[in-house]
């Protein structure tokens, strides 16, 4: 590694602690006396901040070779994801405001099946069973737009790499941009960070568990905000076979 090339990833490294840093304050300040509403703008600040960080990071430190990822390009949607509530809530809304009342029919039924599968099962399990991610549709996310921050931070450079990885359930690697990764996830960190200095458990709950939960509640956030457990089934991990 050349210095310049030195230099830019430790440049990255500081852009993407400073965005940890800020999400973190961001978070504890939006949570202090945080309504319904306020958790989504924040979970919408906290994507945003994501993708910019990593706008700036892959331009001082490009990935070896040009992001495969696509529409229509679904290998990786086949495993354990977990998310934050207001990410989580994020989803809930945009399902609830975007979708027509057939398509949230659909999808229920799609979630319900999907988590009478994999409620419970640990990533290893998930990987096993190599079921779709009932937010697929026609090959592609049907909630890009807020898909959360763990979907944001893993990107591939070898479309067959992740085809091999899906063949083997999950077994065969699949080389990644080790800085996107690491943009995403230290925004994720901060938000983690900030929910914890505002007096909220820190925890991430599996989506397919936790979108079954919402879409049967509309009064979820709110009962989040209160302190109720309301995410308790989509965290809990009782099987790995």
């Amino acid at each position: 590694m050349t210095d310049d090339e030195t230099q830019a990833v430790k440049d990255a490294a500081r852009l993407i602690g400073a965005a940890t840093q800020a999400q973190r304050r961001e978070t504890a300040t939006a949570m202090a006396d945080a309504t319904p509403a306020d958790i989504l703008q924040l979970a919408r600040s906290a994507l945003a901040r994501a993708e910019d960080t990593i706008a700036q990071v892959v331009e001082r430190v490009p990935p070896p070779q040009p992001i495969a990822c696509a529409a229509n390009c679904p290998w990786c949607c086949h495993v354990r994801l977990t998310a934050s509530p207001p990410e989580v809530l994020l989803v809930l809304d945009f399902i609830r405001t975007t979708f027509s009342d057939d398509q949230k029919s659909a999808l229920k039924r799609k979630i319900a099946n999907v988590d009478a599968f994999t409620r419970g099962r640990d990533g290893d399990a998930r990987a096993r069973m190599r079921l779709p991610c009932p937010l697929l549709k026609d090959g592609s996310c049907s909630v890009h737009a807020v898909r959360p921050l763990s979907c944001r931070a893993v990107v591939s450079v070898d479309v067959s790499a992740c085809r091999r990885a899906y063949d083997s359930r999950m077994e065969q690697p699949v080389p990644q941009h080790e800085m996107q990764l690491n943009a995403a996830n230290g925004v994720g960190y901060g938000l983690h960070a900030g929910l914890a200095d505002a007096g909220f458990d820190i925890e991430d709950v599996e989506m397919n568990a936790a979108l079954a939960i919402g879409l049967e509640d509309d009064t979820l956030a709110a009962r989040w905000l209160g302190g109720a457990p309301v995410f308790a089934p989509a965290t809990a991990v009782t099987a790995s076979d």
